[in-house]
């Protein structure tokens, strides 16, 4: 077996938080209940395969995936559990999603035909859930069509199960006159299809605004995506449940030490110039990790250090005030606690006109990831 080398800068995800975070939302659902996670876009960054092998073990009903190559990936590493496609599939993308067991979205019948003909062909049941556009006018059937639709799946295509029935809230945070709006929308299908006997067995609204928001918008499962991974997702608002935390630390280590005298430049270009004798560490940790140009601080002993310029592969910062020696190997905190002092994601975005979600993606795979749980 390899050995594994140490990189200059990892992404510190601490699973036993997850655990902690999962169980405070479901907590937080009617009796019954099921809970998706949301796992799309690597999980938002915290790596797709081992925190959907946690969820799997904490007792996640399901998982949610856009793309079909992250749902693959799962399958391939091993997790058993649902995986719903919550965007369209291509046609040509059928045979995988037979393959490998995916439940996909529809909300056209050219996907249903490709569905159909690959389960068929394979002698599979597949299950799909059904969109509705009550207001988000990007994907899923007009509410009108809705049982028509489904009459249709089940009456030509043999090989598909209509397990769900889902919308997508516009802007619940913001909004609630056009949410309480979807709500009703979405009730009066729902209604309609029961009164028929053909209302799917799952139905579901709620992603994270809806879940902290709108209890009685869970249905019969929730969609759990940014909550689940403890980041404050409204700038300036405090909108967690109390025990819902991040999970991630991200730290550099201070490489180089470097002193330049008043009226040198400090890395590339002349923007940075020094305006006094200067002592300047190099961090471990550029743009080409996810340190976006903009970024502010970071915290090295325990101090917030400012950073004066950028690279792909590191940062240079003023390290002349810190009050303890800092030495070549020190760790620097880019997002986390050091001493008394914190940085988080919230803090970043604010300077670099982001938005926590947006950003924790950004962190690329030469990131080192280090999961752990608590002892």
């Amino acid at each position: 077996m390899s050995k594994v080398i140490q990189e200059a800068i990892r992404l510190d995800i601490n699973l036993s938080q997850l655990k902690r975070n999962f169980n405070v939302i479901s907590g937080l659902l009617k009796p019954g209940v099921k809970f998706m996670a949301v796992v799309k876009g690597n999980a938002y960054g915290h790596g797709s395969i081992p925190i959907a092998k946690a969820l799997e073990e904490f007792g996640c009903h399901s998982l949610g995936v856009v793309r079909i190559t992250e749902a693959i990936e799962l399958r391939e590493a091993g997790i058993k559990i649902p995986i719903v496609m919550l965007a369209p599939i291509m046609p040509s993308q059928a045979l995988e999603a037979v393959k490998y067991d995916l439940t996909s979205m529809l909300d056209n019948e050219a996907i249903a035909e490709e569905l159909n003909k690959n389960a068929k062909k394979h002698n599979k049941m597949i299950k799909v859930h059904i969109k509705i556009n009550t207001g988000l006018n990007r994907f899923g059937i007009e509410p009108i069509k809705a049982s028509d639709f489904i009459k249709s799946i089940r009456k030509n295509y043999d090989n598909l199960v209509v397990e769900g029935i889902y919308t997508h809230f516009r802007d619940p945070e913001f909004n609630k006159p056009f949410t309480d709006s979807q709500i009703e929308i979405f009730n009066g299908v729902l209604e309609g299809l029961e009164k028929e006997g053909n209302r799917p067995p799952l139905a579901h609204a709620a992603a994270t605004g809806g879940i902290l928001m709108y209890e009685e918008a869970q249905y019969d499962m929730i969609r759990c995506g940014i909550l689940l991974y403890g980041e404050e997702y409204l700038k300036g608002r405090r909108v967690l449940p109390e025990g819902v935390l991040p999970l991630t630390s991200l730290v550099g280590r201070v490489i180089k030490i470097n002193e330049v005298q008043a009226g040198q430049a400090i890395g590339y270009g002349d923007k940075s110039i020094a305006t006094r004798k200067s002592r300047i560490a190099v961090v471990a940790g550029g743009y080409g990790d996810g340190v976006s140009r903009g970024w502010k601080h970071l915290l090295i002993n325990g101090q917030k250090v400012s950073i004066i310029n950028y690279a792909m592969d590191c940062v240079e910062v003023d390290i002349t005030d810190v009050i303890e020696e800092v030495r070549v190997y020190d760790e620097a905190v880019f997002i986390g606690h050091q001493g008394d002092e914190c940085i988080t994601w919230e803090d970043v975005c604010y300077g670099l006109n982001s938005e926590v979600d947006e950003q924790l993606q950004r962190i690329t795979n030469r990131v080192q990831r280090n999961y752990y749980f608590e002892k």
